[in-house]
């Protein structure tokens, strides 16, 4: 990234998480950029996360900008506008890797005849960051380019504006939906053992040597696993929201939280609601509470998951990064699980769900199942995401079916050959 800015993210007194683009040369933000993530996302009340998404790719851009030589402040005031070409020069800098060792990687090219040299090969990012790079920065220019435009706004200039934008959106790289590649979400039963095989407390497999470490993780897990939530609900889970007399675990939503000293703080995506869990995850839950009170710090915040690793941030929640690295310890341990994410977790307990569905007895009811789905996960009853899941079990049900079809009428075909013998 350029050295001329960086992203600085702070917490203030009322709890709010916030960031800004610092442009380091002058010690101040950088007040186009402040002004849109402030009135466009901020005010809406989106995460931090969406607020350090839309500065990033703000930050591309302004570095395609500076080295293309484009003062795009006196373009716009010009009603001068990005061309195609400039459009798609502009993806290309989307797809470039701007982090550490961007140059790491050289090719051997000729440069003139009969010299040979050494070019960087340009590393990209993945398709999704690319696509969410070119949406915030379309979003950003179109609202740029009329801000400027002021009161000499007019229907010209604004289809000029809205054409710039949408030949930038229509450069976004195809991005794979939910259930458009199902290799992508497989779990299988085989993976889950292996799983549980590594994870469980006390296994030799385990590459997590502190006991409290390994229930804490494990407990996590199979929260993930077993009731299908996302790690950022997860890693929001206080002490209190396990009921285990009842069972029972509320998700409860806590935007910019006092108590909470992440400063990228966790949050929960869906509605707050309340569901049952198994008597092997109170069991862990307590097991946790007696590790748990012997961490130094753990006492100073209500978050149940904390760090156990002794320094600065022992007894602090968990982290984002901290559960990620959980997982790729996990993955590093066994190749076999190389495909694990947490969001895959979710997935299987979908799936596990839709079996459940199966197997009920009497008449299906399809807008029962969508609603007891729904309530499971968080959702509202008019989300999507129910029947998304619904669709996913269809289609590989279809798949099951066919190919059991196809194996049968083949079987036929080859019985049919033997009967005739041989006619040549």
């Amino acid at each position: 990234m350029s050295k001329q800015y960086k992203l600085e993210n702070y917490r203030w007194p009322d709890g709010e998480r916030f960031c800004h683009l610092l442009n380091v040369e002058i010690g101040l933000p950088h007040q186009p950029s402040l002004l849109y993530v402030t009135a466009k996302i901020r005010n809406k009340g989106l995460s931090l996360s969406a607020m350090q998404s839309a500065f990033n790719a703000i930050h591309v851009l302004l570095i395609h900008l500076q080295e293309q030589n484009i003062p795009i402040e006196q373009r716009f005031s010009r009603c001068g506008y990005l061309s195609p070409v400039e459009c798609e020069h502009l993806r290309r800098a989307a797809q470039t890797h701007m982090g550490p060792g961007t140059q790491a990687t050289s090719v051997v090219v000729s440069l003139t005849e009969g010299k040979r040299g050494f070019k960087p090969a340009t590393k990209t990012v993945a398709s999704a960051t690319a696509y969410t790079r070119l949406t915030e920065m379309a979003n950003y220019l179109q609202w740029f380019a009329e801000e400027l435009g002021g009161p000499a706004m007019n229907s010209e200039r604004i289809f000029e504006i809205e054409r710039m934008r949408a030949n930038i959106l229509k450069l976004r790289p195809a991005v794979r939906s939910l259930g458009s590649d199902p290799e992508q979400s497989a779990w299988s039963a085989q993976d889950d053992a292996l799983l549980h095989e590594i994870i469980t407390p006390g296994s030799a497999r385990n590459p997590f040597r502190e006991t409290g470490t390994q229930i804490r993780n494990y407990l996590a897990i199979q929260i993930m696993r077993c009731a299908g939530k996302r790690k950022s609900e997860v890693l929001n889970i206080q002490a209190r929201d396990i009921d285990p007399r009842r069972q029972q675990l509320s998700i409860v939503r806590r935007p910019d939280s006092k108590l909470d000293p992440r400063l990228n703080q966790p949050r929960v995506k869906t509605r707050e609601h309340t569901i049952a869990v198994t008597r092997e995850v109170i069991q862990l839950y307590q097991d946790y509470i007696v590790e748990r009170r012997g961490v130094p710090g753990a006492s100073k915040h209500p978050y149940l998951l904390v760090n156990h690793k002794a320094g600065p941030t022992q007894g602090q929640p968990m982290t984002k990064g901290a559960l990620e690295e959980v997982f790729r310890t996990i993955k590093q341990s066994e190749p076999r699980l190389s495909h694990l994410h947490p969001h895959l977790l979710r997935h299987h307990f979908n799936d596990k769900l839709s079996e459940t569905f199966d197997k009920r007895t009497g008449e299906r009811n399809e807008d029962e199942e969508t609603k007891v789905r729904a309530n499971l996960n968080g959702w509202s009853e008019q989300s999507d995401m129910a029947k998304v899941y619904n669709k996913r079990h269809i289609d590989r049900k279809a798949s099951e079916a066919g190919l059991k079809t196809q194996e049968t009428l083949a079987e036929a075909m080859r019985l049919n050959r033997g009967d005739k013998g041989d006619t040549t």
